[in-house]
């Protein structure tokens, strides 16, 4: 870690909605936004390059897609999705498939 006599300061300007929103949920996740993005640009520096892929395309993905009718054929009850009462038996039956 480094020490605070090692440290620079960064300005960025972001929307104040944005800054407000991931400042919340940071706080959520047992953080702030300063240490969240300090770990970000560590992990972009460890892996030499963005750590998720930028993309024009805004199309959703097949996957998502694909999720998305099955919760819609759900709700609309062409098909029956699998339940369980305990995790146990899910995991078994995860196993077995």
């Amino acid at each position: 870690m480094n020490s605070l006599s090692n440290t620079t300061n960064m300005t960025i300007r972001i929307d104040k909605d944005l800054k407000n929103s991931v400042d919340n949920l940071f706080k959520n996740l047992g953080t702030n936004t300063n240490s969240a993005i300090n770990m970000f640009l560590r992990q972009c520096e460890r892996e030499q390059g963005l750590v998720f892929t930028p993309s024009m395309n805004q199309t959703p993905s097949k996957e998502l897609l694909e999720s998305l009718q099955e919760i819609e054929d759900y709700k609309n009850g062409k098909i029956k999705l699998d339940s369980y009462d305990d995790v146990k038996t899910l995991r078994r039956n995860l196993i077995d498939d």
